[in-house]
């Protein structure tokens, strides 16, 4: 899923949960299951994919998109906001392991092997991926996204 997704997904469990020792490991959780279920991925063998100027961009975006997430929760303040905010992070932080492989393929036009078995899990976890799959994406942000808004 996309990170945007993700922290959708997050932001949810933080407001509906709200204990935020309850809340957080739930969020860090959730980033498995939404990637065990068949969603967007770019076209291409890895290595181009992560070299792209295309990957870098939607990168950008998602972060943008998870920073707006935030800053509406700060503005609206509903019950539990400051939990839902850290359950958005948390909820997208597992991809933040797979920089030091973005980096490499930048920097060195290589990819780094799986050498964890946390990237192991996490790649193999995401067992069906493609470009075919953006409207898994579309759909999950509109009706979660419907559901969050609804929730502030």
């Amino acid at each position: 899923m996309t990170a945007t997704n993700h922290a959708l997904a997050g932001a949810l469990i933080g407001l509906t949960v709200g204990n935020p020792v309850l809340a957080i490991p739930a969020a860090f959780v959730s980033h498995f299951v939404l990637d065990a279920i068949p969603h967007y991925d770019q076209p291409g063998e890895e290595l181009a994919r992560y070299r792209s100027n295309r990957f870098r961009n939607e990168l950008l975006a998602h972060a943008l998109l998870c920073f707006l997430l935030v800053v509406l929760l700060a503005i609206t303040r509903p019950t539990h906001w400051l939990t839902a905010a850290l359950c958005a992070f948390v909820a997208t932080s597992p991809d933040l392991f797979w920089i030091p492989k973005f980096v490499a393929a930048k920097r060195h036009s290589q990819l780094l092997k799986n050498r964890t078995r946390f990237w192991r899990f996490h790649d193999w976890i995401q067992w069906r991926t493609g470009p075919e799959l953006l409207w898994v994406e579309i759909v999950w942000f509109l009706v979660v996204g419907f559901v969050l808004v609804t929730r502030l």
